[in-house]
């Protein structure tokens, strides 16, 4: 049962900022791994800032990007950046049960990707309606 979700970051985050982005190495080998198009796939870590009970918490997420170059070429640490096409997905955690030999589910996995990163600065500002916009 995978779901995924499109996600609207000014709605959910207060903020985004760029940590680093570090190629994703194929499951058991030690080649970056690729997508089904031939992209090479990066793991692009933020930290995102959100309100929960009027504070404001921050979260490291892990993202996936598919890109024929670095993602954070031409960007630096600590960049405020948006995330194109942010997604949330969630799967199934399952598991053989050894005596059985039957599948269980033991949980839920989350996962997020995103089409690409891009610095705020080259995104602009969003009006608001008090903004005269």
């Amino acid at each position: 049962m995978p779901q995924t979700f499109k996600i609207d970051q000014a709605a959910t985050f207060d903020g985004v900022i760029l940590l680093s982005v570090e190629p994703k190495v194929a499951f058991g080998g030690t080649d970056q791994d690729r997508n089904k198009d031939g992209l090479l796939k990066w793991e692009v870590q933020v930290v995102a800032g959100f309100k929960a009970f009027d504070r404001t918490n921050n979260e490291v997420l892990k993202i996936g990007v598919a890109s024929y170059t670095n993602p954070m070429d031409g960007l630096t640490p600590y960049t405020p950046v948006q995330l194109v096409d942010f997604e949330v997905g969630v799967m199934a955690r399952e598991r053989r049960n050894k005596e059985t030999g039957a599948t269980e589910q033991v949980g839920v996995q989350i996962w997020y990707r995103c089409g690409e990163i891009r610095p705020v600065s080259a995104v602009g500002r969003k009006l608001h309606a008090a903004d005269g916009g």
